[in-house]
């Protein structure tokens, strides 16, 4: 019998094929990238009679929707498990798979959200995988776990049952592209480990990246040990040696290095007013010269945003230099790329990049269908090229929401906030999850933990109560709203801007007598 295969196109045999009786988990960040996996793999079992597709919380027709009429197994049951019975139904699935006569040696499809598991336990978890494998490995099934939603923890905690999962991989999304990391996978081929591939997305589905096929080696050339430098990110400083070369401007800097091919080009940035046109160049400038050239950006003051480097790292830079380094360490970090390739991927769309990495053009508190409705967007066009923080706070017992709202000061744009039934629900655009604390420090007057017994991240929209927020179409406690005026482009609080209204009084002035 013909084996099943995950079907991406250009990945070897040994990489994807699935053995008979096998248990295989992939951890997928997006919905959107688990549809296309799914509906790759289900298009690829045209070989086989039956298969089975189970969907938690989701509509199975949505998943194969796109299968072509000839496409995929020549039978194909689906079943859909409502919200409230997914518990139930992962501590029974043996029983259910055998009361639904799934078809002995056929392959089953378990599609759900990483939300799931929270709350089962590693114990639990163990104990299902070993159950599961020991029902798969007498009815011959071969079953491909698809659990969508962040969710790192548990994903750790998969990697130590690889006595139990007979293969564990990620498809995630980073600077723009989607990666593939294969943490183990056992094939009727052998076994492969600790591997990790770039994919490209296509309408027929996944595929290994071109640059993976064509494995381009670094580049060796005359140039290796040559520095093109504009002369103010010097800051005066004599040429090290004749190695060195200094300009003016960017124009006459920019002209030399597109002849180069493996040489440092070091450029700097005064103002984040500059990063989308430095990065249109630096873009440019990697795209003719390749992965060999050295790109190094100096911030000459401090104005660079996690965002702002983010842009300038996918679109070239190896190596960003903070504002303030010491003359002796810059030419360290100078030194330290020497010898690199550039890892990323010049297989994106610079304006689709700029727009992604724009905040909306709103900040405050919103109502919940409103917050939703902003999130939605961000989430299902993100590509990894920066993170977002999504969290849930508990207010106190005894702290009304008008109380804890009164200490917010949200002022970034992008940055906004919703209250639904009593829990605080906080997202913040482009913000590292090391940088949280100080965030929160910020947005709130008082101290976070005086306000709120509870802070949890939550991985992605699909810890929301969605529902219940798009059923809230205005705000469930008067909130102070914010939004940005359309002609200065300055954060405007509407409701302090009418909250006070100066008016002329006049006064008398009369004499003071004792």
């Amino acid at each position: 019998m013909e084996p099943v295969t995950l079907a991406i196109r250009h990945l070897r045999d040994e990489q994807m094929l699935l053995r008979q009786g096998g248990l295989y988990w992939l951890s997928i960040d997006h919905v959107s990238d688990a549809k296309i996996l799914a509906f790759q793999f289900l298009e690829g079992l045209g070989h086989i009679q039956a298969a089975t597709l189970v969907c938690f919380n989701q509509d199975p027709q949505e998943v194969v929707a796109p299968l072509g009429r000839h496409a995929g197994p020549a039978t194909l049951r689906l079943f859909e498990v409502p919200e409230a019975s997914i518990r139930s139904a992962l501590e029974s699935l043996n029983h259910e798979l055998s009361r639904a006569a799934v078809k002995k040696g056929s392959p089953i499809v378990l599609m759900l959200p990483a939300a799931t598991w929270q709350g089962f336990g590693s114990q639990n978890l163990q104990r299902w995988c070993e159950s599961l494998a020991t029902w798969l490995d007498r009815h011959g099934c071969t079953l491909l776990v698809l659990c969508h939603g962040q969710a790192p923890k548990l994903h750790a905690h998969l990697i130590s049952l690889n006595e139990r999962l007979s293969g564990l991989a990620r498809l995630y999304r980073r600077d723009g592209v989607s990666r593939y990391q294969l943490s183990y996978w056992h094939s009727p081929l052998g076994v492969c480990s600790e591997q990790e591939f770039e994919l490209e997305a296509h309408p027929e589905g996944f595929a290994l990246a071109l640059f993976e096929r064509t494995n381009p080696q670094p580049a060796q050339s005359e140039d290796q040990r040559l520095y093109l430098a504009l002369r103010s990110v010097l800051e005066g400083i004599s040429p090290l040696s004749h190695q060195w070369r200094q300009f003016d401007n960017y124009d006459d800097l920019f002209l030399q290095a597109s002849r180069a091919k493996a040489a440092s080009v070091i450029v700097g940035v005064t103002n984040n007013l500059q990063v989308e046109e430095l990065a249109q160049r630096l873009y440019e400038l990697r795209e003719s010269c390749g992965i060999s050239l050295k790109i190094i950006v100096r911030e000459l003051a401090a104005c660079l945003r996690y965002r702002d480097e983010r842009l300038l790292v996918s679109c070239g830079a190896n190596i960003i230099v903070p504002y303030g380094v010491s003359p002796a360490c810059f030419f360290s970090l100078v030194d330290s790329v020497q010898g690199q390739v550039w890892r990323h991927s010049l297989n994106i769309k610079l304006n689709e990049l700029f727009e992604r990495l724009r905040p909306p053009t709103v900040c405050g508190v919103v109502s919940p269908h409103q917050f939703i409705s902003i999130l939605d967007p961000i989430y299902e066009r993100d590509a990894g090229e920066v993170s977002h923080q999504l969290l849930r706070l508990q207010p106190r017992n005894d702290m009304a929401a008008e109380q804890y709202l009164d200490q917010i000061d949200l002022r970034r744009l992008g940055d906004i906030a919703c209250v639904l039934d009593g829990v605080l629900y906080l997202f913040l655009f482009a913000c590292r999850a090391d940088g949280v604390a100080s965030a929160l420090a910020r947005i709130f007057r008082l101290p976070w933990y005086d306000l709120f017994s509870e802070c949890q991240f939550l991985f992605g929209i699909e810890g929301l109560p969605r529902k219940a927020l798009l059923d809230t179409a205005v705000p469930q406690v008067s909130a102070r709203l914010a939004s940005v005026d359309a002609d200065t482009g300055a954060v405007v609080d509407t409701q302090r801007s009418n909250t006070y209204t100066p008016r002329p009084m006049v006064l008398p002035v009369t004499e003071y007598r004792p």
